[in-house]
Formats: structure tokens, sequence, C-alpha cells
């Protein structure tokens, strides 16, 4: 069975509640899709064995989505993970990890290889026994759409993106659709000027796309009920759900 499981569904600004973005899918092993400051704290309280994580897919290099995967690398040679470790992300992967690792000499006494690989749009890999399509998103930095395709299920996520034309593509016919809502309508200037979505474009999207369900990720601290964030998009899509920390779905 495939489980995905919310780690972190902050926006840049964290909460009380809420961590930076992260989301594991749970099979035989895990696949983390980003890595935001703090991830490895969710990993541990939700219960997710961090020598079990095999690949790791990042969607953009923003810090929120990003900076805890040192921490995350540390914590699993201090747990003695064995094997392999692959981590995946847009142009600029090698460079960063390259220098962080000559910088700090993160996980010096690890016992298992990693592997970088950089993505571009339009490009598919295997891993985890998926298949994993990246899809280009519309954001301040470059950032990768992921569509992950495996056992006749399909989970796509766009990490940080406004509406563009490869949403359709990234999400037709998911089970499992995992978009960004920054904003709600009310500021919509403020998700223009960041390149972000709002619950209401979400559901568009998902609509367009005609997945099954829709997760709303990525959530502002500046709104406090997530009902407001419903509100906004069930007019569109009916099966809608607000993601947050330690939310668990089986699939």
């Amino acid at each position: 069975m495939t489980s995905v499981i919310f780690l972190g569904t902050s926006a840049a600004s964290p909460s009380v509640d809420r961590g930076f973005s992260c989301i594991g899918i749970l099979k035989e092993d895990v696949v983390l899709l980003d890595c935001g400051d703090g991830a490895i704290r969710n990993i541990l309280k939700f219960g997710v064995d961090v020598r079990n994580i095999s690949n790791i897919f990042l969607t953009h290099y923003h810090s929120d989505h990003l900076s805890g995967l040192t921490q995350v690398i540390e914590t699993m040679s201090i747990r003695k993970k064995q094997g392999e470790l692959n981590v995946f992300g847009p142009a600029g992967l090698v460079d960063y990890l390259s220098t962080v690792q000559r910088v700090t000499n993160v996980a010096f006494h690890k016992e298992f290889a990693i592997h970088l690989k950089e993505l571009s749009p339009n490009q598919s890999s295997f891993a985890a026994n998926s298949k994993i399509t990246t899809f280009e998103m519309d954001h301040t930095l470059p950032c990768l759409g992921y569509r992950i395709e495996s056992e006749g299920k399909i989970i796509s996520f766009t990490g940080d993106t406004q509406p563009c034309k490869s949403l359709k593509s990234l999400g037709i016919d998911s089970d499992i659709f995992i978009h960004e809502a920054t904003y709600l309508q009310k500021d919509i200037e403020k998700a223009r000027d960041t390149k972000h979505s709002s619950p209401g474009e979400a559901a568009k999207a998902a609509a367009m796309a005609r997945t099954r369900r829709l997760l709303l990720t990525h959530v502002n601290d500046s709104y406090e009920k997530p009902e407001e964030m419903m509100k906004e998009s069930q007019g569109t899509f009916r099966d809608v759900t607000v993601a947050y920390d330690g939310l668990r779905l089986d699939l």
C-alpha cells in the first residue's frame, strides 16, 4: 500500500502548528518531496524511519523547501543508514550540496552513498519503483513540479507556482493532486507579486486535470481558518482537503 504523509505544510513563514514544506510517500521505502528547515523533527515525530528514506525530490531552492536537507542527511548518518540516498532537483543541486559538504563536512562518518541528479522540465526518471516526470512551474526561481506514477497510483505535486499551462499535464487523472495555495483571493495581488496561487486557482487546475482529490498546502500563517481556503475552492472542485502537519492518506 502507498501512503502520503504531510510532514510540513506552511508557506515561507512557519507557525506553531505548521513546519516548512515536506511530504513523504511511504511504500517499501520512503520518498520525500521537498525538505524544508526542521523537516527532520516532523519526520521523527510522525514515525517515519529516516533510514528508510531512499529518494528526495526538491522542487526549487528557496530555503523553506531545501534547508532541512543537511539535517536529514546528518541524522541518517547518526542512525547508521545503509545503502544509497538519491537526491534530485533542478540545476544547481550539485553546486549547492558540494558547497555545504565542503563547508560543514556534513555526515562525515556516513555509511551510505549519496547520488545527486539534476533534472530539467519534461524529463522522466525511474526511482523507488516509480516513474517520475518533471514539469516546469512558474515561480520566482526555477521550480519543478513532480508527477509520480506507480502501481496504478498517481501523485502530483506543484511545489511553488502561480497558474501556468503545465499544471494540467502535471495533474491529469491524478489520485492526489498536491497544490500550493499560499494566498486567498483577497490577496491575489500578493500572489502575483510572489508567483503563488490561491485556493480557487488550485481548484481550477484540479478540475481541468480531472484529478480525484485535491490537497492544498503551503498554507499562509496569516489565515487562521482553513475554512476560508475550503470556501474558495469547493465551488469549483468538490473533493478538497487543506493539508496539515501529520495528515496521512492511504491510497
